[in-house]
């Protein structure tokens, strides 16, 4: 009985430890051993052998698990530092998780383009501030700056940019004796683009909010003008009946005078 008993623990043994054996394995070889105990006290008692052989049977299974326990250990560490450590990742030393902690972190260097360090708040003694430009579109100096720009845009007849400069001088400059002539010719860009019913509301604009500004009879000139090219006859002529009634002795009464005949 004693070499059956060997066998069936060679046989168990080595081929739980061939296969690196799993938990399963080892609840299913415990099984055995307690299916040789009961088989042993059914055929007569257990033998002082016998009951020797369970015991040593009994410390081997807990070798062997204490050393698949420690092979899994050892695998998850090797898996843990597989995962940090890469051709694209940061060059980690020290020990693993759990440990004193990370001793050095490389970090990669930016290439060219590619971005700008963090900000820092603390400036280097003796280096002197470079100021910022300032922004394309941010307003002149004053109001003469902004209508300066504006028609030197109008002038090469980029419309939406002196657009853009002869708002920023009503915006900023609501009250300045340049602001009548900013929206006349905010009018005029959309007059030159053709966009006529634009154009009519900018000019009315111009009558209502600068009654004694130089530009009104340019304004309801170009209004009449405005309706006309939309097909309003009618509108156009109530226009320049105004212009010729308001300013009689301004240029654009003279021409409309035909009209009116």
């Amino acid at each position: 009985m004693r070499n059956t008993v060997r066998i069936i623990l060679c046989a168990l043994v080595v081929g739980t430890v061939a296969g690196c054996a799993s938990k399963t394995d080892l609840y299913m070889l415990q099984d055995d051993v307690k299916e040789l105990k009961t088989q042993s006290q059914k055929s007569g008692g257990q033998t002082a052998e016998v009951y020797t052989e369970v015991e040593k049977l009994r410390q081997e299974v807990a070798q062997l698990q204490g050393t698949i326990e420690e092979l899994r250990h050892k695998v998850a560490v090797s898996e843990q530092k597989d995962v940090v450590a890469g051709p694209d990742s940061l060059d980690i030393s020290g020990s693993v998780a759990g440990t004193q902690g990370v001793e050095k972190v490389t970090m990669p260097l930016l290439e060219e383009g590619q971005g700008e360090p963090a900000d820092t708040t603390a400036s280097v003694e003796g280096e002197t501030d470079v100021p910022a430009e300032p922004e394309p579109s941010a307003p002149a100096i004053d109001d003469q700056g902004l209508y300066d720009a504006g028609k030197r845009y109008f002038d090469s007849y980029n419309y939406a940019s002196a657009r853009k400069e002869l708002g920023l001088l009503l915006d900023n400059y609501p009250s300045s004796s340049l602001a009548d002539d900013a929206q006349y010719y905010i009018a005029e860009t959309y007059f030159n683009e053709k966009w006529f019913e634009k154009a009519i509301l900018e000019y009315q604009l111009v009558i209502e909010k600068y009654p004694k500004g130089d530009k009104r009879p340019a304004a309801f000139f170009k209004q009449g003008l405005a309706f006309e090219n939309i097909g309003d006859s009618t509108n156009a002529k109530v226009r320049y009946k105004e212009l010729v009634q308001l300013y009689p002795d301004s240029n654009e009464a003279k021409i409309v005078g035909a009209k009116l005949q």
